[in-house]
Order: structure tokens, then C-alpha cells, then sequence
């Protein structure tokens, strides 16, 4: 399992996390512990950049769906 931490564009952190092979989870902090609110596959990731640039990529689509709420 692979976790990267993040700052959204509104200074908050998210985790994603990347089990190495197609399963992505995205997490924010609740109450002390990481909590999933967006998970995502893909088949074909063939290294941790690649696989961090999907995390970015799902932050920053998630944050323009879904703005402050």
C-alpha cells in the first residue's frame, strides 16, 4: 500500500492511498482518523508517479465537482 499526503487548493489535507495494483481510495481526516469519501480504479498503473498523478488528478476533478461542500 502506498499513501501520499496532499493540500487541497482550500489548505486542507487529503490522503490517497494506492493498494499497487488498479484500487485508489481518496481520504480526509475525521475526528483523528483518515476517512474514505472517493474511491476509483485503474487497470494498467505501471509505477508510483503514474499512480500519484491520479491521485492529483482525482483531488483536483473531485474539488471542481464538489467545491467547499
Amino acid at each position: 500500500m502506498k499513501t501520499y499526503e496532499l493540500e487541497n487548493m482550500n489548505g486542507d489535507y487529503i490522503r490517497g492511498t494506492w493498494n499497487e495494483s488498479a484500487t485508489f481510495n481518496l481520504q480526509y481526516p475525521v475526528g483523528g482518523q483518515w476517512v474514505d469519501y472517493h474511491c476509483f480504479t485503474v487497470y494498467g498503473v505501471e509505477d508510483e508517479q503514474e499512480a500519484l498523478e491520479l491521485i492529483m488528478e482525482a483531488v483536483y476533478e473531485q474539488e471542481c465537482l464538489f467545491g467547499d461542500e
